[in-house]
C-alpha cells in the first residue's frame, strides 16, 4: 500500500517570485551541488512565466540509507526526478512530481503547489511512495517518505537562505 508524503513550507514573498526561483537553473544547480549527493546532475530544464518542467539526478551513499533501503538495493540509491509547473491562476501555480529509483521497483509522484497566502506564499507537496515488493515493500515505502521528507525540508531550507542573499 503506498505511503503517504505530505510537506508544505511558508515563504515571505509573493507566489510568483518564489515560482520564478524554484525553477531557476542557476539557483537549481546551486541546490543540486550543496543538496544533490553523488554525481547530481540537471539534466533538462524549460520554463517560462507560466509554465516549466525540469528533470534531474540525485544520490544518496548507500552508507547513508536508512536498513530496510540498504538491504534492498545493490549499491548507492540513484533518484531520477522530474517536476512540472504551470501557472493556475494569478498568484497559483500547480505542479506535478515524478521520481524513480534506478534499478529498483519503486516510484514517487504527486502534486505540487505555490500558491499566495496572507503575509506571502506556501510551498505544498502531496506525494505518495510505492514499491512493489511482496512482504517488505511498506517497510521500504515507510523509509522512502521518511527520506523524501528529510530531503524536501533541506531543499526548503537551501531555498530560504538562497532567497535570504
Amino acid at each position: 500500500m503506498p505511503r503517504p508524503i505530505r510537506y508544505q513550507s511558508r515563504y515571505s514573498l509573493p507566489a510568483s517570485e518564489l515560482y520564478a526561483t524554484l525553477v531557476d537553473r542557476e539557483y537549481l544547480q546551486a541546490r543540486l551541488d550543496r543538496i544533490g549527493g553523488d554525481n547530481a546532475q540537471l539534466l533538462d530544464l524549460s520554463s517560462d512565466a507560466d509554465s516549466a518542467k525540469y528533470s534531474m539526478r540525485q544520490g544518496v551513499s548507500q552508507k547513508y540509507l536508512p536498513g530496510p533501503i540498504r538491504s534492498f538495493l545493490r549499491g548507492d540509491l540513484v533518484i531520477e526526478r522530474t517536476e512540472t509547473w504551470r501557472l493556475a491562476r494569478p498568484g497559483h501555480y500547480d505542479g506535478t512530481v515524478t521520481a524513480r529509483v534506478k534499478d529498483a521497483p519503486g516510484s514517487m509522484g504527486g502534486a505540487l503547489r505555490v500558491a499566495d497566502i496572507a503575509g506571502g506564499s506556501e510551498f505544498v507537496l502531496d506525494a505518495e511512495a510505492k514499491v512493489d515488493v511482496p512482504l517488505i515493500g511498506g517497510k521500504i515505502e515507510s523509509a522512502i517518505a521518511e527520506q523524501v521528507v528529510k530531503l524536501i525540508e533541506r531543499e526548503a531550507r537551501f531555498t530560504e537562505e538562497w532567497l535570504a542573499r
